[in-house]
């Protein structure tokens, strides 16, 4: 998730806190990521979940900001490196590729690369949330864990029919 410093986590609090401040920094990254990557959509259904978990995505990160000033008194991101390479290998997709339904594989391929790292980072800070008897956070991280899920399994099923279509392109 990044290069630390030495004693940079103290405790098990402070690997919660830069848990938190990575997923700041995920948000952060995806929001922008992803109106490059409507722009890039040629599926209408593609282009609108898209769209649809851009909004969702504003609210993780509020959310996220939300945790972080009451838990540590103001809000700053740490730079996720694992974010920034998704992104990354998406935006090649859209650069090796032309408009048209293998573009759109692609791009769900990599959308769904960077769902299944929220998942498992927000997996991980409900759960150190719940050690902590951070019961609010627990259950804010709990329904963006769900969103991101369900946004999992939007994109499985338009991979069905694109993939299809990329096929056959």
């Amino acid at each position: 998730m990044g290069l630390l410093t030495p004693n940079q986590i103290k405790g098990f609090e402070s690997l919660y806190t830069l848990q938190l401040r990575y997923l700041l920094s995920t948000e952060n990254q995806i929001i922008k990521g992803l109106e490059s990557m409507i722009d890039a959509a040629s599926d209408t259904q593609l282009r609108e979940a898209f769209q649809s978990h851009l909004q969702e995505t504003e609210v993780h990160a509020q959310r996220i900001e939300q945790i972080l000033q009451s838990f540590q008194g103001g809000v700053d991101d740490k730079k996720c490196s694992v974010t920034a390479a998704l992104i990354s290998a998406g935006e090649n997709i859209v650069k090796e590729s032309d408009e048209g339904p293998v573009r759109d594989a692609g791009l769900i391929a990599g959308a769904q690369k960077i769902e299944h790292f929220e998942i498992a980072s927000y997996g991980s800070a409900r759960d150190w949330a719940t050690l902590l008897g951070r019961s609010e956070d627990a259950a804010l991280l709990q329904k963006t864990l769900d969103e991101e899920k369900h946004a999992d399994s939007l994109l499985n099923s338009i991979s069905k029919r694109a993939n299809q279509e990329a096929v056959a392109a």
